[in-house]
């Protein structure tokens, strides 16, 4: 039964016995009721809240009209809408705009190979829908995830759209792969393959309860997307414009000519030089600025974040068409995305097209034919904005004649941004899915399905040699790329998905019944090609062809993997009010030897719907479910190897003399590097859950609390290996890691009169431990992941400060110091003497292996966003945020400064660091160590002295539109034109160091605050 049709049709008998005996109203009032995207809303309910028995129902075009009196108060309602209601003035049209309700509980929700009710789950999910995705802009689906759902951690380190985002679902568990599966349409799929404009909804299984049901490679987390499909007898078109202005979020400064000139002379004497002004004068110093103004090429002061461009832009398209009939539905969407780079050279573009067909054959034969097509374009230069923080103020970039300048001995990075050519990359995506659901009997449906995806990418990397200028006007080639170099790779892959699954659903009374069983096949292989030639004569013919053929030079590789999976899922619910789940997939992977291929990883929840029992009587709670749920999940995704099980020979070439022609002849060569065991298997993911769902006041205060356990079991690491085999050490599943965390979620949506709002606001949190690690550590920069420790816990030396004076030389029983190194003195950091000695007792110095400790949790903890929404009269307000709690963050140089005496020196040290030219009181207040080039073994050793807490908080997006009267837009034959502008990204909130955003890696493009104008428009 349509329930949807059915109580329109009820709320219309109702609503017209109820104008059939009042008929004494004195003042007619209309209008019409559509959604947040301006379509119709049909059959919703118009009620006078002063009479019960007056009222209206909409038409197919969302109009009503009905008599009333001045000052009464009009209901309007819709399923699957919020309630909303106005008050009766002297205008004759009211016109009203439902927002969906994002947390009705009959709502169906797609859970893996099927649907269910919202108020049927038991495990931990978080869901976002469309309309929420269209209150904000962004390029990146994952972007707009940010901060938006409790336990799903989003996080970027660059400003280029084409980067990405790595997105982590309630953390951590494995020391491998931890990013989630991500499944479009019921077939796995990339998050960056969707363009959000296309999206309806998307949801997050978080524990093995709701995930189980993907057991392979499902440990992780798994993200469900499903697209927009076009609807019976509604006919649209749509075309959505959006341009943009890009400009940092921040810029880090650095040292002015006279600044580093002064920290030089500090640098030399702090190593071993005799006076504070050796390497540059007093009289150079105070004069320079004047110098520099009368002759700019002898004396350059150059800030060389200028080079880079101030703005960058952007603008995006999107046109959809939808419509169809009972027999035939289809939507097609086409997407395009456009951006330019800080940098003077670089451009990234991306077209999506999209087509969604639904067919009914007949009463029980229903299939849907997909297709999918995504191009992208990526120009980039031959470096990055971190080069250009290397240049110190005294290398010129440009002559005032015009000619670019030598840089450092004929490093320049502006010259090798627009000189040195660029490289590019072409992508081609194709897939689709096929589907065919039959209905032989009511309440089963039979599903096939197969979805092949192919991928091209054609890249060509093209370097030219060029040329840079001295002050003599003398040309020097530029030292980067002395040569003009080509080269190109040809890389494809291609996947088949092939599924086959029943699902059976039965009613019978209070008991609610439904089986699912399913049958799943995947398929993938890939191949990679790669050629070049150098010392091209021609600087500006980038084809292979032309290339001296004795600097020529090819590679190629290949790989495939496969999995095949039976799974079933069993739902049982009674009354609404008690509610069972359990889960169980096995599955095989090609990854492994036959005898470990494959795992079984089951589940079991269940739910308990307090406010159904006749004994829960709250007026202020009205709605409220207990889950708790029990599961295991299994990653296959444990090793850079395709095969790690197998014992892969690596080939090379050899030389070996021939005695019988006195040549040497050149042989193929091959090798075991790596010692294998084919025991290798799945690693395992067991969670215990425990959650709260909650809604009070009729719904409009929503709650969701999540806590869990997580242990991750036959982790793959490396093991204690004889150097004498010759081999590098095996890897083995001999690892464990403990996960504990929480999730919560709170939103409240309410109107006041014309007025809608809601707040909506998430927080989550989890610790990643390690147990049982086969005794081993694994160390890599500055972390560490050893038994007992956080996953990649900070492991560095502990500071003390300072060492202000002499005296500080030596501590308080008049013992010198432990030192790091014979250089140490006033202005190196003081280092705390952990142990080392025999008993594991200080032995008065600092070495790596008796005073290393671990120093915390390096993964962001307390994570947290949410948004605010507004809407009045046509205008419409979004704001939302995101930020993390606490991070213990290490605040490393770009670059050692003053490196080589050339490199640049961040304005962060330049400010606040020990000088020798300082007073004691002075030094006590200076932030950092002092200038040094050659007790660098001291000043940048990692340690604590450069931990600080990185919590930030970040406005992601305000979003200010307003939709035209309809009125005035049908007299252009338009249905709803909005207008809007944006911002997007801006600076973040934190204790960073000046000049640095808390999300840039510092060799990556800034991250951007986007200045936004767009228009929606549907016919």
């Amino acid at each position: 039964m349509n329930f949807k049709k059915f109580a329109t049709s009820i709320m219309s008998f109702v609503l017209f016995l109820g104008l059939a005996v009042n008929a004494s109203a004195q003042n007619v009032v209309k209008g019409k009721v559509v959604d947040q995207n301006g379509q119709p809303v049909i059959g919703a309910a118009v009620l006078v809240l002063e009479d019960a028995t007056k009222g209206a129902i909409t038409d197919e075009n969302g109009d009503w009209s009905l008599d009333v009196k001045a000052g009464q108060t009009l209901q309007f309602s819709s399923i699957g809408f919020v309630t909303s209601t106005s008050k009766v003035g002297s205008a004759g049209v009211i016109n009203i705009t439902l927002n969906e309700d994002v947390n009705l509980l009959d709502d169906v929700v797609v859970i893996g190979y099927g649907t269910a009710r919202k108020a049927d789950l038991t495990g931990a999910t978080s869901s976002m829908n469309g309309s929420r995705l269209k209150s904000t802009t962004s390029p990146l689906l994952a972007n707009q995830l940010q901060g938006q759902m409790a336990g799903v951690q989003v996080t970027r380190s660059s400003g280029n759209p084409a980067s990405g985002a790595t997105i982590r679902v309630r953390g951590v568990t494995t020391i491998s792969n931890n990013d989630p599966l991500v499944i479009i349409d019921g077939v796995p799929g990339n998050l960056n393959d969707v363009a959000s404009e296309d999206v309806k909804d998307i949801q997050v299984l978080k524990d093995a309860a709701s995930a189980a049901i993907y057991g392979s490679r499902a440990a992780a987390g798994v993200i469900l997307v499903t697209t927009k499909r076009a609807k019976s007898k509604e006919f649209n078109m749509s075309y959505n414009f959006e341009t943009g202005i890009d400009k940092p979020t921040a810029v880090p400064q650095f040292a002015n000519a006279v600044e580093w000139m002064k920290g030089c002379n500090e640098m030399r004497y702090n190593d071993g030089g005799k006076t504070l002004n050796e390497a540059y004068s007093d009289e150079l110093i105070n004069s320079y600025n004047a110098k520099h103004l009368a002759d700019p090429d002898s004396y350059p002061d150059v800030d060389w974040m200028s080079y880079l461009k101030k703005t960058a832009s952007h603008q995006r398209h999107s046109f959809t068409v939808s419509g169809g009939t009972d027999k035939i539905k289809t939507n097609f969407s086409m997407n395009y995305y456009n951006s330019d780079r800080i940098l003077e050279v670089g451009d990234y573009s991306r077209l999506n097209l999209r087509s969604s067909n639904d067919l009914q054959i007949n009463d029980w034969i229903h299939a849907t034919a997909d297709f999918n097509v995504i191009y992208s374009n990526q120009v980039n230069p031959h470096n990055n904005v971190g080069s250009y923080m290397y240049e110190n103020s005294l290398m010129p970039a440009e002559w005032t004649n015009g000619q670019l300048a030598e840089g450092k001995d004929g490093d320049n990075p502006y010259a090798v941004t627009i000189l040195s050519g660029q490289s590019t990359g072409k992508g081609y995506r194709l897939s689709g899915k096929m589907q065919i659901d039959l209905t032989p009997v009511k309440g089963l449906t039979l599903s096939a399905a197969a979805a092949p995806s192919y991928y091209f990418y054609k890249g060509k990397d093209h370097v030219t040699k060029y040329n840079v200028y001295k002050i003599n006007g003398d040309a020097m080639n530029g030292q980067n790329y002395p040569a003009t170099n080509l080269s190109e790779s040809r890389n494809d892959s291609h996947n088949l998905t092939m599924q086959f699954y029943a699902n059976y659903k039965l009613d019978v009374n209070k008991h609610s019944f439904s089986a699912m069983a399913g049958y799943e096949d995947y398929q993938n292989e890939w191949e990679n090609t790669g050629a070049s030639r150098s010392n091209y004569s021609l600087d500006n013919y980038p084809y292979l062809n032309i290339g001296p053929a004795d600097y020529q030079y090819n590679s190629g590789s290949a790989g495939h993997n496969a999995y095949r999976s039976v799974f079933g899922r069993v739902m049982y619910s009674y009354a609404n009010k008690y509610l069972l789940q359990a889960n169980v997939r096995a599955d095989g992977s090609s990854r492994f030897s036959k005898s470990c291929r494959w795992g079984v990883f089951p589940s079991v929840s269940a739910g308990w719907v307090i406010s159904e029992e006749p004994w829960f009587k709250n007026g202020v709670v009205s709605y409220m479910k207990l889950r708790a749920s029990y599961g295991q999940l299994g990653n296959e995704r444990i090793s850079d190897s395709e095969h790690p099980n197998q014992a892969i020979l690596n080939f090379g070439t050899g030389y070996i003399p021939n005695t019988a022609t006195g040549t040497t002849d050149i042989v193929q060569t091959a090798y075991q590097s790596d010692y294998a065991f084919d025991t290798i298997t799945w690693e395992t993911t067991t969670t215990y859950g425990l959650g709260l769902d909650a809604n009070f006041f009729d719904g409009r205060l929503r709650f969701s609390g999540d806590v869990y356990h997580k242990e991750t079991s036959d982790m793959l690491v490396q093991i204690g290996f004889p150097l004498y085999f010759g081999m590098n050490p095996p890897k083995n599943n001999a690892a464990l890691m403990y996960t504990n965390g929480w999730d919560l979620e709170l939103g409240w949506n309410d109107h006041v009169g014309d007025f809608n709002y809601g707040v909506n606001f998430n927080i989550s949190d989890y610790r990643s431990k390690m147990g049982y690690m086969a005794d081993r550590q694994e160390i890599s920069g500055n972390k560490i992941t050893e038994e007992g420790s956080y996953y990649q816990e900070w492991y560095m030396y502990k500071s003390d400060g300072i060492i202000l004076n002499e005296a500080g030389m030596y501590d308080a029983n008049g013992d010198k110091i432990a030192v790091i190194s014979s250089n140490d003195k006033p202005g190196c950091i003081k280092y705390v003497d952990l142990g080392g000695g025999a008993d594991g007792e200080p032995d008065g110095k600092i070495t790596a292996s008796g005073d290393r400790t671990r120093l915390g949790n390096s993964l962001p903890e307390y994570l947290y966003g949410g948004s605010l929404f507004a809407e009045w009269k046509g205008i419409d307000f979004n704001v939302s945020f995101q930020g993390v709690g606490h991070q213990l963050k290490y605040w490393s140089w770009a670059a050692t400064p003053y490196n080589y005496q050339t490199y640049s020196c961040p304005k962060n040290l330049i400010d606040s660091h020990w000088s020798p030219a300082a007073t004691d009181e002075q030094n006590a207040k200076a932030k950092y160590p002092m200038i040094t080039t050659g007790n660098t073994n001291n000043v940048y050793a990692a340690s604590d002295f450069y931990l600080f807490n990185g919590a930030y908080c970040r406005v992601k997006n305000i979003t200010l539109g307003y939709t035209l009267p309809k009125s005035f837009t049908q007299k252009l034959s338009i249905n709803k034109l909005r207008l809007y502008t944006a911002i997007n990204d801006l600076p973040a909130f934190s204790k960073y160091p000046k000049g640095y955003d808390p999300e840039w890696d510092k060799s990556s493009d800034f991250i951007m605050t986007s200045f936004i104008f767009g228009v929606n428009l549907t016919f």
